[in-house]
């Protein structure tokens, strides 16, 4: 026997928009479409005492503090597809069912679960951390479980006889018939699915319409009913409208930390990384804004891709305040944990590459640079510019080739008459910078001031010293 559930979210959008307000769940807030009736509602504004297609005259009347904002279809649809890429881990087969309403065929998945209640006991826990209000049932067919779910049956069974009697005890109110067509049922005294079901096709068929008989041939099981399940979608897309708009950058990382943690579960759950972010901001007059966040290690941790994005957001001027987020990952890579000597006492808080992204996030990437070795025993010319911890650290933990003499760590541009007395302990190098002629000639030396500092000085051939670095 197929199995479905259909997981029903009553105020999904407006559930979304107060996930980026923490303050907000005292405030009486609805949503209004476009003929003035209140759609969604929350939790303040039905203990105020307002209901669902209420006008705006009597919602003010009972809440004058109520907030209104607009319904937007295209919006819940982004977050519903969002809601169902995140259980597509736990369930293979969803379908949107738009504009409020998820199906999910079970038959696989029980098998896979060893149970209905062990696979229901492993998606409402994803479900409650998703923190959006939502109703459900189980049921034969896509329209029987959907009923029963606007109802809040909230029947968690593959019982074929507990199903069916549900479904017969249920409201018209609770099916899609149309208004007009309910009451004409009501003249007829007929108020609940059972009693439509006993009557024979035939008579409906001469009395009513085919999209009747269509519909509950469809509830049935008569009439084959297709689902066009969702394809997982290839790394990771969620876009967070915000509840009041935000000039200040440092408060947006307040929303953005809950996209963060809806990235965390993704990469958890498929054992991977990213290296990089795409943070957009949307403004209402000005054109939208994009950020790369990048990590030289790779990250999936929420609260290391925060710390990025603060650094990159604290000192971000915004033309007006941003009304929307969109977090996108075009790429996930497999997690590479570091390995660790096994008697090790002492473990680094931050690794090196940890280090580098938050420098070139805070510095930008152009200020942090790394240093290579040059084949030229000149020291202006021995090292040069270049990006920062190459390959070889990253595969063998060392910043490229060794150096073949000892050079200090801190170069001066230019050299430093020695104006301070010093003791030599190493050298002469002789080194000629300008040409082999005797007037350009150097020797280099190793020596220790007073305070202890290690300096590299040289005599040129007038015999005047010089500091040209110091050793760290």
């Amino acid at each position: 026997m197929a199995l479905f559930l259909y997981l029903h979210f009553p105020a999904l959008q407006l559930d979304h928009l107060q996930q980026s307000a923490e303050n907000s769940q005292h405030l009486a807030i609805a949503l209004v479409d476009q003929q003035h009736q209140l759609l969604q509602l929350n939790n303040a504004a039905l203990t105020a005492g307002l209901k669902l297609q209420m006008g705006l005259a009597s919602a003010a009347a009972l809440c004058p503090e109520l907030q209104l904002l607009p319904y937007q279809p295209e919006q819940q649809a982004k977050v519903l597809k969002s809601v169902a890429q995140q259980l597509y881990q736990l369930s293979g087969d969803i379908a949107l069912d738009l504009p409020s309403g998820l199906i999910l065929r079970l038959d696989g998945m029980l098998r896979l679960y060893d149970g209905l209640q062990s696979y229901w006991q492993m998606l409402s826990k994803q479900l409650n951390a998703l923190t959006y209000r939502y109703q459900f049932s189980c049921g034969a067919t896509p329209y029987a479980a959907k009923c029963l779910a606007y109802q809040q049956a909230n029947l968690i069974t593959a019982d074929n006889a507990s199903l069916l009697a549900a479904l017969h005890a249920s409201p018209l109110e609770a099916t899609e018939l149309t208004e007009p067509l309910q009451q004409q049922m009501a003249r007829l005294g007929i108020h609940t699915l059972g009693q439509l079901l006993a009557l024979p096709p035939s008579e409906l068929a001469r009395r009513f319409d085919s999209q009747l008989l269509s519909y509950l041939g469809r509830l049935r099981g008569d009439y084959y009913h297709p689902l066009e399940y969702l394809q997982p979608e290839p790394g990771f897309s969620r876009y967070l409208e915000l509840l009041y708009d935000i000039s200040d950058s440092t408060v947006l990382t307040k929303p953005l930390a809950k996209l963060l943690q809806q990235l965390e579960q993704q990469l958890s759950r498929a054992n991977c990384q990213c290296f990089q972010l795409l943070l957009t901001l949307f403004f209402r007059d000005n054109p939208q804004l994009q950020l790369s966040i990048g990590s030289a290690q790779g990250e999936y941790k929420a609260a290391a891709w925060l710390q990025l994005c603060q650094l990159q957001l604290q000192n971000l001027p915004l033309p007006e305040p941003v009304y929307g987020l969109q977090l996108d990952v075009n790429h996930f890579a497999g997690q590479q944990r570091p390995t660790e000597a096994l008697f090790e006492q002492q473990h680094a808080r931050m690794s090196a590459l940890q280090l580098l992204s938050l420098l070139q996030a805070r510095l930008g990437r152009s200020a942090v640079s790394g240093l290579t070795l040059q084949n030229q025993h000149l020291p202006e010319q021995a090292t040069q510019r270049s990006l920062p911890l190459t390959k070889d650290y990253v595969e063998k933990g060392q910043a490229g080739p060794p150096a073949l003499a000892l050079r200090p760590a801190f170069l001066l541009p230019q050299p430093q008459p020695l104006t301070e007395p010093v003791t030599i302990n190493q050298g002469p190098e002789r080194l000629c910078p300008d040409s082999w002629q005797l007037n350009g000639q150097r020797d280099y030396y190793i020596g220790r001031n007073q305070q202890g500092q290690w300096l590299w000085l040289f005599r040129n051939a007038r015999q005047q010293w010089f500091v040209h670095g110091w050793f760290s």
